[in-house]
């Protein structure tokens, strides 16, 4: 009897024992508040948040990174209203205030009062993105001001009968994400061109391709008619090329060189050519030369330039665009591709390129 007694209160002080064990296991331990530092600085890098290019510093209520025992700090995870906070930090950047002092100029450097001057604002921050417009006037004196707007960038498009715009690059940058912002200045306003029309005179169009095969003479183009002589024209254009197969996989030498006939020529790019309505009086070169080596590790097998082309002793002024590709296979055709306007009268006037 003893031993069974013995036995049976073992089996309840055991019960009793588990009965306790999952009774204190639910109960949730007191958590004690860590000391919280206001002043923390937190990095957070463009990996930290999604979309962001560059790294911005963020105001947080962190607490300080532990030491572990190594000497090393641990690593914390930023909740997800700290990586929310940073991405706002950074579309604020992104938000910047717009002010733009500006003057219009003719090609004189005469003012351009009364001009309309049509803008557009980009803007991305935390609340919308899209594109802002307005519209201000240029004074007595062709001053303007823009401001009062937040955004991220500026696009300038000022207009006035009888003025067509003769500026690149009337985009301006805002945004503080990346260096080289735009900062306006009220004591030296930015000068804007407008080309005052004279009057447009008739203008020839060049438009023509040619496949020709490599002979490595010389080609001379009249690039009034659109035709190849057999000596004067225009342009005179030798090229030469290293013999076998020349591909993207498989490089080798050439050269291309275009020299203008009793004339000059000079390089320009496409957005320059657009505002251009007179032909440059001056700062022509003699000739033109593309090399391509084999080596070279920014070869490659054409060439797409914008000149500007005086030729005929002055009677001609073209601008014109040219896209030249080797010909791969020996013998294989060369491609020849010239499109822009001539002036054949021998005056400068470009103006029938220009908005009327």
């Amino acid at each position: 009897m003893n031993v069974r007694r013995s036995i049976i209160w073992f089996v309840v002080i055991v019960a009793v024992l588990i009965a306790l064990v999952f009774w204190l296991g639910r109960k949730k331990p007191v958590e004690t508040p860590l000391a919280v530092s206001s002043g923390t600085n937190i990095t957070l890098s463009a990996a930290t948040v999604p979309s962001a290019s560059v790294s911005a510093t963020v105001q947080t209520n962190a607490p300080p990174a532990q030491v572990a025992s190594s000497g090393a700090p641990a690593v914390t995870t930023p909740a997800p209203q700290d990586k929310v906070a940073a991405l706002k930090e950074i579309l604020q950047a992104n938000d910047a205030d717009i002010v733009f002092y500006g003057r219009l100029e003719d090609q004189s450097g005469n003012a351009v009062s009364g001009a309309a001057v049509n803008f557009g604002i980009q803007y991305e921050n935390p609340n919308a993105r899209g594109v802002q417009y307005g519209q201000v006037v240029s004074d007595g004196n062709g001053f303007f001001t823009i401001s009062g707007y937040k955004g991220a960038n500026l696009t300038i498009t000022p207009k006035k009968a009888g003025y067509a715009l003769s500026t690149t690059g009337t985009t301006f940058r805002y945004s503080q994400l990346q260096p080289g912002y735009f900062v306006p200045d009220a004591n030296n306003p930015v000068v804007i061109k407008m080309w005052k029309l004279q009057g447009a005179e008739p203008l020839v169009e060049i438009n023509k391709t040619f496949k020709l095969p490599y002979t490595g003479e010389p080609t001379f183009f009249d690039l009034v008619t659109g035709s190849i002589v057999p000596t004067g024209g225009d342009l005179e254009v030798i090229v030469t090329r290293a013999p076998g197969v020349i591909t993207q996989r498989n490089h080798g030498d050439w050269s291309i060189k275009l020299v203008p006939i009793n004339g000059g020529i000079m390089e320009s790019d496409y957005q320059t050519a657009q505002v251009t309505f007179e032909a440059p009086a001056d700062g022509y070169r003699d000739s033109y030369f593309v090399q391509m080596s084999r080596d070279d590790p920014g070869w490659f097998d054409n060439i797409q330039k914008v000149f500007f082309l005086m030729s005929r002793n002055g009677q001609v002024y073209s601008k014109l665009s040219l896209n030249f590709e080797i010909n791969d296979d020996p013998n294989g055709t060369m491609w020849f591709q010239f499109k822009g306007v001539a002036s054949t009268n021998g005056s400068r006037n470009w103006e029938a390129t220009a908005p009327q």
